[in-house]
């Protein structure tokens, strides 16, 4: 098995000690491993890509799914059924497949009063409004942000996506890709 030498700062003598720790009695493994991710991320870059990691659950018990893509679109909707509304995000995949990210949110007009009448202390503030009603359920805001249903699918096709999505965004989508991927500019 062929040997290569790493010659390694003093600086940076504590950040191997503390990987060889992790890894075990194996720094070469965790070398390696580390090596292949800064590859995949690099040469996914290089073509336009980032890592992107997405929510997916629902009730506020939420997994993360990550991928390689780039976001082609997004879009806000009122939902199909029910009251609250849809954000669609449309990702092209380094694998050239497409992926639908959707988040369904409740109606929070109905749930804590009417923005519009954001100057009535009982809408917004500290009388009956939203911020007691936050802070009396105890969520935390990080929470109250992340609420709501979230799903991926992943499509082949423009043309499998295309009947999961509203027309005016397949048209979005479509231009952008019609577009160039990155576009120079000279300013």
């Amino acid at each position: 098995m062929p040997n290569k030498t790493i010659y390694v700062s003093d600086d940076d003598l504590s950040l191997f000690e503390r990987a060889q720790e992790l890894a075990g009695a194996n720094l070469s493994s965790a070398i390696v491993r580390a090596l292949r991710r800064f590859i995949e991320l690099e040469e996914a870059r290089q073509h336009g890509l980032d890592e992107i990691t997405v929510l997916v659950g629902t009730a506020n018990i939420h997994k993360q799914k990550r991928f390689m893509g780039t976001r082609l679109a997004r879009w806000i909707q009122k939902r199909a059924k029910g009251k609250g509304i849809e954000i669609l995000n449309v990702y092209r995949t380094a694998g050239k497949r497409f992926a639908l990210h959707t988040r369904t949110m409740p109606d929070w007009k109905e749930e804590f009063g009417d923005p519009d009448q954001a100057g009535d202390p009982r809408n917004w503030g500290i009388g009956n409004g939203i911020l007691q009603k936050i802070l009396s359920w105890g969520y935390d805001w990080e929470m109250f942000m992340e609420s709501g249903d979230y799903s991926l699918e992943v499509f082949d096709t423009l043309e499998e996506l295309k009947t999961h999505i509203p027309a005016d965004l397949f048209k979005v989508v479509i231009q952008v890709m019609d577009g160039p991927e990155i576009e120079d500019l000279d300013i």
